[in-house]
């Protein structure tokens, strides 16, 4: 009895934790419209979806392994990223010319929908939709 319990126990974890979502960087590439911005700990407002869409806010992924966030037609953010299971690592290039890395946390991945989390600063729940 305790053996079963034990593989049932074993069956359970596995497949909790092969549950994650998962990304390589060919699932990335592309550019992902910003259809919600969300603060779960209150720490900043939402930020509304047609306000993101008046925006125009995104992240593209290109194939050489950079990246761009845009908002308001300017560039916010780039540098390089590698995608690395449930998080993608980010080298921004700051405008002093040094650099700061971090990671989105991702917890939703489809071919056709992104959600990610920051946990630096103000922490942030993007989700995104590829164009």
């Amino acid at each position: 009895m305790m053996k079963l319990k034990f593989l049932t126990l074993f069956v359970c974890v596995t497949c909790f934790i092969s549950c994650k979502p998962s990304v390589n960087s060919g699932g990335l590439y592309g550019k992902w419209d910003y259809i919600k911005i969300e603060h779960p700990q209150g720490d900043s407002p939402d930020i509304p979806a047609d306000e993101l869409k008046r925006q125009g806010a995104s992240i593209e992924f290109s194939k050489d392994g950079t990246y761009v966030i845009m908002w308001a037609g300017k560039p916010l953010s780039h540098g390089k990223f590698v995608a690395d299971g449930d998080k993608i690592m980010i080298n921004e290039n700051l405008p002093d010319g040094t650099t700061r890395s971090f990671s989105f946390y991702i917890t939703k991945a489809s071919d056709k929908e992104l959600v990610f989390e920051t946990k630096t600063g103000t922490n942030a729940k993007v989700t995104a939709v590829k164009e």
